[in-house]
């Protein structure tokens, strides 16, 4: 992938693990219940600011954080909530400009890192008359952005649900659904192992039944099963031989949709010269402005639940389709419309994060939500003691952690078999300069090792307090 839309966020912040934070989040949606649930439970100090009484009392309801019914863009209103006080403003309204206020507002009393979400990516610009320093922000999510990046992604790996790369893309994290004939289905992990001795890999997680399972080498892969495979970014094409996944190549892509994901979708997938791509966008108006935008993709102006419109346009000679209208159940629906049709993949862009793991049961083969992707980004970037990097999994019960040993560390020169790791956690591999390592019980931990470590919400306090300095 193209480095310029890769995504890893790192910064210097030097909170010490057990610390408490007191942070405040200025909006209760689905991103800012996300995360304040999250960052309770790794207990921050959380202050939840909201203008709509009913959605702030729906999170007085449901969250362990202090919530406070009033306007984000208020001076007023932040410093009687504390703001003052606070260590981080995390600015997650659906309104901008009460995000860009609430982080100026930060910036003035003295907060140290302030967090905004932005639909208008013109405050990124180099040439932007107001730089984000200038607004006070140290960190600009664009969710839209975010939501294309992942999904060139998961277009450029065809078999995978899931994908999150770390190390600069060195390393991958792959998300897999078993197909009933997978040749792997009915062995154990050791078995797999025993048979691909040359394949470095290992399976970090089994999504089965709506249970997530952090696995031992005597677990048996079973029919339906979502395995998360981590291994080096080169080798995961003969990964997904092992496991009878044929990597489909990508070279003709409808989108439905021509919003901004769809557009920004368009405008990174036509950079491939080998990549044939055309865009279906209801509105006439919309699609003026789109076709001055981009280049090589052909606009289509249409519904696009039209299956008189689809047949004309070639979906079933499609390689892959991706909805991302407004509207989730269009998404949804017409992904199984071009499946029925013979589309090889289908992407859809949902809005609810609980829908996530069904998605593959009823014939869409991968799907994202806007509000899990920019919760990641911001959790990326809220970085404790000697964690450089954390992610979650959309639809599945556990976070992975990228944890640097630092000289100084208690668990340098330490077996792995000797920290007693919990049940509910898993290094799945150490990246050691250029070298990426499977350990063993008998690897030993050396300054510099960089870990990659998924576990469960429950055991994430165990695991950063077991590699704290």
């Amino acid at each position: 992938m193209d480095k310029s839309f890769s995504v890893q966020v790192y910064l210097s912040l030097n909170y010490d693990v057990g610390l408490v934070m007191r942070i405040m989040v200025v909006g209760a949606g689905r991103v800012g219940i996300q995360l304040s649930r999250y960052l309770s439970l790794e207990n921050h100090d959380v202050i939840v600011v909201e203008k709509d009484p009913d959605v702030a009392r729906k999170a007085m309801e449901t969250l362990d954080a202090m919530v406070v019914e009033g306007n984000g863009a208020s001076p007023q209103t932040l410093i009687e909530a504390g703001l003052e006080r606070c260590d981080m403003l995390i600015a997650v309204s659906a309104i901008d400009e009460v995000n860009i206020l609430a982080c100026l507002v930060a910036s003035k009393s003295g907060v140290e890192r302030k967090v905004a979400r932005l639909r208008n990516s013109e405050f990124s610009r180099p040439d932007a008359k107001l730089s984000q320093k200038d607004l006070g922000i140290d960190l600009i999510i664009h969710p839209e952005e975010e939501t294309a990046r992942e999904l060139v992604l998961l277009v450029r790996r065809s078999a995978a649900t899931d994908i999150i790369e770390f190390e600069q893309g060195r390393v991958q994290l792959i998300g897999l659904r078993l197909e009933q004939d997978a040749r792997i289905i009915n062995k154990t992990l050791e078995q797999i192992d025993k048979e691909n001795p040359d394949i470095l890999f290992r399976v970090i997680a089994i999504f089965r039944g709506n249970k997530t399972i952090i696995p031992s080498g005597k677990d048996i892969i079973n029919k339906g099963d979502q395995l998360f495979f981590i291994t080096k970014t080169e080798l995961v094409s003969r990964l997904l031989q092992i496991v009878g996944k044929n990597e489909e190549k990508m070279e003709k892509i409808m989108i439905l949709g021509g919003g901004k994901v769809g557009r920004l979708v368009a405008a990174e997938l036509e950079r491939d010269k080998q990549l044939n791509v055309k865009l279906i966008e209801s509105s006439l108006n919309k699609s003026t402005k789109i076709a001055e935008k981009l280049q090589r993709t052909l606009l289509i102006v249409g519904d696009g639940t039209d299956l008189d419109l689809l047949a004309a346009e070639g979906i079933m000679d499609m390689d892959s389709y991706i909805a991302v209208t407004d509207d989730e159940e269009t998404n949804i629906l017409s992904c199984l419309m071009a499946k029925h049709l013979g589309v090889v993949r289908s992407l859809a862009l949902v809005n609810r994060s609980d829908y996530l793991p069904i998605m593959s049961s009823i014939g869409v083969d991968a799907a994202v939500d806007k509000q899990t992707i920019t919760a990641n980004a911001i959790l990326r970037f809220i970085r404790r003691g000697n964690i450089v990097s954390l992610a979650t999994l959309r639809g599945i019960d556990a976070e992975i952690l990228q944890i640097e040993i630092s000289s100084d560390s208690k668990v340098a020169g330490k077996e792995l078999r000797s920290l007693k790791l919990s049940r509910d956690a898993m290094i799945g591999v150490i990246t050691r300069g250029k070298d990426v390592i499977v350990p063993v019980g008998s690897t030993k931990l050396t300054p510099g090792d960089k870990l990659i470590v998924f576990t469960k919400p429950d055991a994430m306090i165990k695991v950063e307090k077991l590699f704290a300095n």
